[in-house]
This record gives C-alpha cells, structure tokens and sequence, in this order.
C-alpha cells in the first residue's frame, strides 16, 4: 500500500504524538481525524514514534503483542494482533507503588513476558523453536496508555505505539522449560472486580505471539525492525484491559506460579 502522506507529514505527527501526548501523558485529537491516511502511513508514523524516544536518549527494549483476542480484534475490524515498541524508560521494578500520571486513560493487563537470548533466521516457527531462543519468561503486567482514545480506530491506535506506557516485569522469572504456558490459571483482580482466564487465551499458547510478531516484523522490513538477543516481547493479555484510578489496588495471580500485587498512587 501506498502511503496518502509524505515522509515529512509522518515526522511531524510522530512528534506531536510523542510531545503531546506521550511525554505529557496526555489525550491528543487522534491524528487520523485531522489528515487522510491509511496503514501504511500508520506503520511508518509508529516507526518514528519510536525514534523520538531514541532521540530523547531512550533505548529500545523490546516489543508488546496486543489485541491477541478474537473478540477486542473484531471490536477494532481487525482479523489479526498487532504491535508497539517498547523501551527501556517503560521497564519498571516492582516497588508496590506506581504513580498515575497525567490525563491520558490507563489500563492494565496480566501478561507473559519473554526475554530472548537471541533472534531468529526463519519467519516459520514453532513453539519449540521459540523455547530454544527464550532466555527466561516474567510474571508482568502492562500499563496501556490510551492517547488518541480507546475508539478511534486501528490506524490511530498504531500511531500511537499501541498505547505501549509502562511494565512492571517481577524478577527474577523463569526457565522456558519450568512454565505451563498452555495451562496457567490467571486471576486479576482491581479493586472489587475479579476476571479470570488462561494462558492459553493467548493465541493458544504466549509463544504464538512471539512466532506472529517474528513474523509480521520480517514483512515489514525496516519499518519493523528484528528480533535479536535481549529483547523483551510483552505477549499480550488473556484479560480484557481493566481501567484504573489513583488508589486502584491490582492484584495479579498466575495460580501456582506466582502474584504481582501494586497500588496506583
């Protein structure tokens, strides 16, 4: 697809979703209500949201799968996830406390996070293949930052990073080999409100997620970037995203395995 916008538009809606929006963590009027521009216009914008972090002396850290269900899928018309950066400021430590900052929606999710101990030669994986690779998997939650609104459409959410915000990874995490990935019980609760899934909601298996985004980053090409050693992929949630408030309580159970328990402050 051919993008509608030059590459100097996609630089200058890059930084006023990053300025604007995500350093002030703040909503911003979502770009695709202002311009006509399609998904290949998106995808590049979301690239160069990614070099304004680089710019600010960031350092990318990985990447975050979301819209892994079938269901927030056809709430969004898409028919597949899709992906964000992520980087080293977003990577938190558990501490029991994390600030609520700004006027941007903030949602959490429970999720599986793969540390990788090297990248991949071939785009058709398998599950081992993806074990192999896998230095340790984390216990984690992800803050998803809403600044171009939770409704605005795929192309939006895409330019703003996938709502990519803040996670919290609990250390020191596990061999590949010692997880059920398939069969984990997940409990949230946030306050008063309790869900519940399994891992398996996750694409059947959170080693699909990393088997999809090596995939989909190889047909992007530059636009994508590759997979290697150290990089930390955020799997997605078998939970749909819970809102929070300053006070929220969160408390996350993976049975049998381990909990995260924080406060929104």
């Amino acid at each position: 697809m051919v993008p509608c916008l030059t590459n100097d538009s996609h630089t200058f809606i890059a930084n006023e979703i990053y300025t604007c929006g995500i350093v002030n963590n703040a909503q911003i009027t979502p770009p695709a209500k202002k311009v006509r521009l399609n998904s290949a216009d998106a995808e590049s914008i979301r690239r160069k949201v990614l070099d304004c972090y680089i710019g600010d002396g960031d350092t990318r850290l990985g990447y975050k799968v979301g819209f892994t269900s079938t269901i927030v899928q056809e709430q969004h018309g898409i028919s597949e996830p899709e992906f964000g950066y992520l980087t080293s400021s977003m990577k938190l430590t558990i501490q029991g406390q994390i600030p609520l900052q700004g006027t941007a929606p903030v949602l959490v999710e429970p999720e599986i996070c793969f540390k990788l101990a090297d990248g991949f030669e071939d785009t058709e994986l398998s599950v081992e293949d993806v074990l192999e690779k896998t230095e340790r998997i984390y216990l984690s939650l992800e803050l998803v930052e809403s600044r171009v609104g939770l409704n605005s459409g795929i192309d939006n959410v895409i330019m703003d990073n996938v709502g990519a915000s803040r996670i919290l990874i609990s250390e020191p995490g596990f061999p590949p080999g010692d997880f059920d990935l398939e069969n984990t019980t997940v409990n949230l609760m946030v306050d008063d409100l309790h869900y519940n899934g399994k891992t398996s909601d996750v694409l059947g298996n959170p080693a699909n997620s990393v088997i999809w985004l090596n995939k989909r980053l190889t047909k992007l090409g530059p636009l994508g970037g590759q997979l290697g050693m150290g990089d930390h992929v955020m799997t997605g949630s078998p939970i749909k995203p819970v809102p929070l408030v300053k006070g929220s309580m969160i408390k996350a159970e993976w049975c049998s395995v381990g909990t995260i328990e924080v406060e929104m402050v």
